[in-house]
């Protein structure tokens, strides 16, 4: 496929969504339309998500900062920014969409109804697990709990509604230390064997 083919065909992932400056936040994105809950608002399965997955040891030797740099998509299998509309995506403890990783990509999709010009946020402690990540967070939600972590440092009740939406990542464990399934495990586990991870087994 041409390189103008290839952009086109990655433009058609977010004709209801557009990128713009957020106060204190830098870039986030925003709902060009109203959304039902439910809904997949994007939809970024070209075949080339995955690539560049390094494990911890070799983003780090290579300068990249774990909070700042990495997206967790496997015990340890992790993605550089890559200039993909999920780059953009800012925190919020209260979000309105969730990430939904698939063999071919990524679904993001909305957790309640989203009115137009709403700006679209997740959560990203649902693809945190299993290292020393920790960011401060003011997103302003009424529930911000102040530093984001780790899935399992989440209250039972909204990791429980997480795992009901399909948007956790495969390799996080519940309280309970059984791995959470979700929508995107066939992906985690050939990214983490791509990448020299191991993944948690069903």
């Amino acid at each position: 496929m041409s390189d103008v083919l290839s952009r086109l065909k990655k433009l058609t992932k977010c004709l209801h969504i557009y990128i713009a400056e957020t106060p204190g936040r830098g870039f986030g994105i925003f709902a060009a339309r109203a959304f039902a809950m439910g809904s997949t608002l994007v939809v970024d399965e070209d075949g080339d998500y995955y690539a560049g997955i390094m494990t911890l040891a070799e983003a780090e030797a290579r300068g990249y900062d774990l909070s700042q740099d990495l997206f967790q998509i496997g015990t340890d299998a992790f993605l550089l920014p890559n200039a993909n509309l999920d780059d953009f995506v800012n925190h919020s403890c209260d979000p309105n969409t969730g990430l939904m990783l698939t063999p071919a990509g990524y679904r993001m999709i909305a957790l309640r109804a989203i009115a137009q010009g709403e700006e679209l946020t997740y959560d990203y402690s649902t693809y945190i697990s299993g290292t020393p990540e920790r960011m401060s967070c003011a997103c302003g939600a009424a529930t911000c709990r102040g530093t984001i972590g780790a899935f399992e440092t989440l209250p039972p009740a909204l990791q429980e509604r997480y795992l009901a939406a399909g948007v956790v990542g495969r390799f996080v464990a519940t309280p309970a230390g059984q791995p959470a399934l979700s929508v995107g495990a066939d992906a985690e586990r050939g990214a983490e064997a791509r990448a020299g991870g191991e993944a948690v087994s069903a």
